[in-house]
């Protein structure tokens, strides 16, 4: 009698925390309509790989955004098990809607892992329902679960409640761009066999030139999906020049500066890893494909700009290695 009543207890106080946390958090960004029933079971299908590095990604149409970039919370009780929770916001990757959090539990002892998906305060009944169901009869069955997730959401809640949550403010008025990682229509697509295209005119299945990292050797890759939006979104370029003009020559730059454009976090890949467009600084190595030799060689950066031009629509591609290239230098899906 004592447990079950404990069990009710914690079952109430997690159904009250997280209601009281979802509206706090989407009254920031309200929209008309939240997540659907369908969404719901979308989302608690997404597996994701690794959960203390894969911090931001998308899949199924949606994307998954750490909460305020925060590592797991851990809990190690007195059974010597330890238990994290991690929390992400979710959205919709077509136009960038909040739909709502998504916790993982995980036990580390026997790797059990299980995803709530919590609903928007603006969601549709079916996906409530769906999460309520999930504490009940999930819940109950794991230790330590219903505890974990119950206080993990009432800090959060007491923290937004408490002012503490400046930053998940910062964060809900983020602009859907800040969420599209993108390029203007003309932006050129290298294809496989070395001839290009403009991104607007790619579809999904074409195949494309890649750069695998490892082997830092050019791969053809299959397009998965094109992303596009519209609105209003502000580009950024570097303009780079040969490494070996710079290296095996006396004479002013031979070769007219090349300019890379694209939405500021667009990332690309440099000497030194990956890094937001708008982050690279003169001086710093990238990786462009050069067609007399079919190589990948190193072009340095002379010159960033914050701002080139504002576009009112913009694409991006997902392929299955994850990398493709644009005006022939090497760039990551996200």
């Amino acid at each position: 009698m004592k447990n079950n009543l404990l069990s009710l207890l914690l079952f109430l106080c997690c159904a009250v925390a997280t209601q009281f946390f979802s509206q706090r958090v989407w009254a920031q960004t309200a929209t008309a309509t939240g997540m659907t029933g369908d969404q719901w079971k979308a989302i608690k299908a997404i597996k994701i790989a690794n959960l203390d590095k894969d911090t931001y990604f998308k899949s199924s149409g949606f994307i998954l955004d750490r909460y305020e970039e925060r590592p797991a919370y851990v809990f190690t009780y007195s059974d010597g098990v330890t238990r994290k929770i991690y929390l992400y916001k979710v959205f919709a990757a077509e136009d960038t809607k909040d739909l709502g959090l998504l916790a993982i539990y995980k036990n580390e002892k026997s790797g059990e892992v299980k995803p709530f998906v919590i609903p928007g305060a603006n969601a549709d009944r079916k996906a409530w329902d769906a999460y309520i169901d999930e504490l009940k009869y999930v819940g109950e069955k794991e230790p330590g679960l219903m505890s974990t997730l119950t206080f993990v959401l009432s800090r959060e809640m007491a923290g937004l409640m408490a002012g503490g949550g400046a930053k998940a403010e910062e964060s809900g008025d983020k602009k859907k761009e800040e969420y599209n990682f993108c390029f203007a229509a003309d932006a050129s697509v290298t294809l496989a066999d070395g001839t290009s295209k403009s991104i607007s005119d790619v579809t999904p299945n074409d195949v494309v030139m890649s750069y695998d990292a490892k082997t830092k050797t050019l791969v053809p890759t299959n397009v998965t999906r094109v992303d596009t939006h519209e609105g209003n979104f502000t580009l950024a370029g570097v303009w780079l020049t040969p490494m070996q003009e710079l290296t095996a020559d006396t004479r002013p730059i031979l070769t007219k500066p090349m300019l890379v454009e694209a939405t500021a976090n667009h990332p690309v890949l440099t000497a030194t890893g990956r890094k937001p467009l708008g982050n690279v600084a003169a001086g710093e190595i990238l990786l462009r494909y050069d067609a007399a030799t079919r190589q990948v060689v190193t072009y340095k950066v002379v010159k960033t700009e914050s701002v080139i031009r504002s576009v009112n629509k913009v694409y991006n591609l997902a392929t299955k290695s994850g990398t493709y290239l644009v005006g022939d230098v090497v760039v990551l899906d996200k």
